[in-house]
């Protein structure tokens, strides 16, 4: 799956959000707020000086300088080249606040991305703590020559808002990608974050309502804990792709991909959460945690759950718990979970949990491979199920529902799940991933075994649904290659 310059498809996917049921349809459009009271456009250029006045012909020299000359409704264009920010607070980029009307926006040049390189300890190569209506594009973010740098970027101190970041390639930072507490109106689009210490985005240190429509699409988060290299404790789950502590929400992720993370590939305490058309693959613990009251999972391929440590692995392709709130209700449709045979975790496990976690679990047009273990889905858990696969190698339990147990024989004689199939999906390769491997043969029995209801109009290649007589199960349609 591309991620990037697939413009069609995600107006297809974001006309397709909009119609599920309950899904906030109107978040995401900030770019659209970004006409308005125009201002000057500014430069900086490794060559150029801090005295100059800052136009295209006499640039100034460095970012930090250059950003706190900027008012509403001014740009400043970095031109190409490496730029230093060390751990000197006038030296780090720190931006005032836009207004509504009258965005700032710092920008790299078109075809000549700029490197901002942290060194000496910095705590932030660009911070907008406290700062909001502001767009940022096109710029990379790194260490200078394995110098520490605690964070990326840094938005903390009080709620902000319409913050844009786009097309940003951020690696081998210490501490996070882009760290961020409260939030409301922010869209992270077309982004790469890979190689960080910790997470490579986090919501934390909350003083308020945490996330509020928050939008992340077309981007990548992936190998967060693997760099640096030295030894790290392991006592706090600091090594996801995206970590979102207790929040209002709602946070949309569509068209990503979460990869390789020491950790969880997406973690999310919000209470309202929509993951659609995502890749989430090799990721050291579980593929999806959410919580809540409200989360839908559509068009979705999670595999490799545990990563290479699979020996005491016990992940799942899909957690939801800490359910919170009365009339709480969950989807999942049209997704793919491969397990581990090794894997001592459930694929999928629903309210499973000390607590009583009581809600609605929708599900239909899944397919599930279930390692060494049965999907669990919690005893209060009003299941609404119907047109799914659920494979087990082994012969043994495919389902436990609250205390009893389900082969397959015995899930199928009962009325648990209408249009049960518990044979082999017929997979294409599930160890080449995302390479084609999830997509069905020919023979299989998910080809025409699904229901309308519910279904995306795309599959996770952006093929439209139906191809056959009827929907496919799982992430992808199969399509006929016609002679």
């Amino acid at each position: 799956m591309k991620v990037y310059n697939r413009f069609f498809l995600i107006m297809v996917v974001m006309l397709q959000i909009a119609t599920i049921p309950g899904c906030i349809g109107d978040i995401g459009q900030l770019s659209g707020m970004l006409s308005g009271q125009p201002g000057s456009t500014y430069y900086v250029s490794s060559e150029g000086d801090n005295n100059n006045s800052g136009n295209r012909e006499n640039p100034w020299k460095t970012p930090g300088y250059a950003s706190r000359q900027l008012q509403p409704g001014d740009t400043l264009v970095i031109l190409g080249g490496e730029y230093q920010i060390d751990n000197q607070e006038e030296n780090q980029m720190k931006p005032a606040s836009g207004t509504s009307s009258a965005w700032i926006t710092i920008k790299g040049e078109a075809g000549n991305r700029p490197i901002l390189k942290g060194k000496d300890n910095c705590p932030a190569i660009l911070d907008l703590s406290g700062k909001s209506n502001i767009r940022i594009e096109n710029l990379e973010f790194t260490n200078e020559e394995g110098s520490v740098v605690q964070n990326a970027i840094r938005v903390v101190g009080g709620v902000i808002q319409n913050l844009i970041f786009k097309d940003l390639y951020i690696h081998h930072i210490d501490g996070n990608g882009i760290l961020m507490s409260d939030a409301y109106g922010v869209e992270i689009i077309q982004n790469k974050i890979e190689y960080c210490g910790k997470e490579a985005m986090v919501g934390k240190n909350f003083q308020g309502d945490g996330w509020n429509r928050v939008t992340i699409r077309d981007s990548q988060f992936s190998f967060s804990g693997h760099y640096p290299t030295s030894k790290k404790s392991n006592d706090e789950h600091t090594f996801d792709g995206l970590r979102i502590g207790s929040s209002v929400g709602p946070i949309e992720i569509t068209n990503s991909v979460f990869e390789k993370n020491l950790g969880n590939g997406i973690y999310t305490r919000a209470k309202v959460n929509r993951i659609v058309q995502c890749l989430i693959d090799n990721n050291g613990e579980d593929g999806i945690v959410m919580g809540g009251q409200d989360g839908i999972v559509v068009n979705t391929l999670i595999f490799g759950v545990g990563g290479k440590s699979l020996k005491n692995s016990v992940n799942s392709g899909i957690v939801i718990d800490e359910i919170v709130g009365e009339n709480t209700k969950f989807k999942i449709v049209n997704v793919t979970i491969d397990n581990p045979l090794e894997n001592q975790g459930p694929p999928l496990k629903v309210g499973v949990s000390q607590k009583k976690e009581t809600g609605e679990l929708i599900f239909r047009n899944n397919i599930i491979i279930c390692g060494s273990q049965p999907v669990e889905i919690g005893k209060n858990i009003s299941l609404q199920a119907s047109h799914n696969l659920i494979y087990r190698s082994d012969g043994k339990t495919v389902m436990r529902f609250g205390e009893k147990e389900y082969s397959s024989e015995e899930l199928k004689a009962t009325q648990l799940i209408g249009n049960i199939m518990t044979e082999d999906p017929l997979f294409v390769d599930p160890s080449r991933g995302k390479n084609s491997g999830y997509h069905i043969k020919e023979n299989s029995s998910a080809r025409d075994a699904g229901t309308s209801e519910d279904a995306p109009s795309v599959d996770l290649d952006g093929k439209p649904r139906p191809q056959g007589k009827g929907y496919d199960l799982g992430a992808y349609e199969f399509e006929e290659v016609k002679k």
